[in-house]
């Protein structure tokens, strides 16, 4: 149970990784090296945030 739980996880980390970097990808005109390391990198904080977020709203129902 603790391995399926753990993939969730990892799989709404990702999925909200991805819709934030497309998110970022559509604001931006021009992409860079150093434009796609800064931007994943945020958007992984982001996804944990959001993880985060969501963990502590269904906690306290």
């Amino acid at each position: 149970m603790k391995a399926r739980t753990t993939l969730l996880a990892v799989g709404e980390v990702l999925a909200w990784w991805a819709a934030l970097v497309v998110l970022w990808l559509m604001l931006i005109s021009t992409v860079y090296t150093l434009e796609w390391v800064v931007g994943s990198c945020a958007a992984g904080v982001g996804a944990l945030v959001a993880r985060a977020g969501r963990r502590a709203a269904v906690r306290s129902r």
